[in-house]
Parts: structure tokens; sequence; C-alpha cells
């Protein structure tokens, strides 16, 4: 995908930005981001740079939780995955499901 230039505005000040990401969801993680720093701005008086290293950490901090959260859904399909195996594994090819049972099917 090509890059363009987008100009996006946080915290007031102006900012062009050269990305593959389609508008919509640059402006979306924009709207996020200046929400965020509103919400650190707004619980105290900070300057605009502890703010923004407040909010970095803040975000970072949920980023790295959300990671653990994934790697956990991501080891228990894997686990039920095996286990489905291992169950399809031990079905014989008379039990595989191919053929009716016997005196065929009703419907």
């Amino acid at each position: 995908m090509e890059k363009r230039v987008l100009e996006v505005t946080i915290q007031g000040k102006a900012f062009k930005l050269r990305t593959t990401e389609d508008e919509p969801a640059l402006r979306e993680i924009v709207d996020f981001v200046n929400r965020r720093l509103d919400d650190v701005a707004a619980s105290g008086a900070v300057t605009p740079h502890n703010a923004a290293l407040l909010t970095l950490l803040t975000v970072t901090e949920e980023l790295f939780r959300e990671r653990v959260a994934l790697s956990a859904i991501k080891e228990r399909i894997r686990l039920k995955s095996s286990l489905i195996l291992d169950m399809l594994d031990g079905v014989g090819p008379a039990d595989a499901g191919d053929n009716p049972p016997a005196g065929g099917m009703s419907i």
C-alpha cells in the first residue's frame, strides 16, 4: 500500500503523518489519544510533556496486559485444538461418520 500524508491534530497541535493507514482508522486512533491525554491533563496540574509521558505509560501498561491476555487465549485454543485432534485421531474408519448408521437414516 502506498504511503500518503495525512494531517491530524493532537492536543491542538497539527501534525503531518506519512502513513499507509486508512484515514478513518487513523482518525479513530487520534481521537483515542486526544481523549486519553485530556483525561490525564484533567487529573491534575501537569505540563503537556508530562501528560504525554503519563499517557504513554498508561497505554503501554494496557497494551502489555492485553498481550498477556491474548497469549493466554492462544494457549487455551492450542490446548483445546490438540485435544480435539487427539479425539479425532481415535476415531476408527468405521466410526468416521462417512457412513449412515445401520438401518439407514430417519428423516
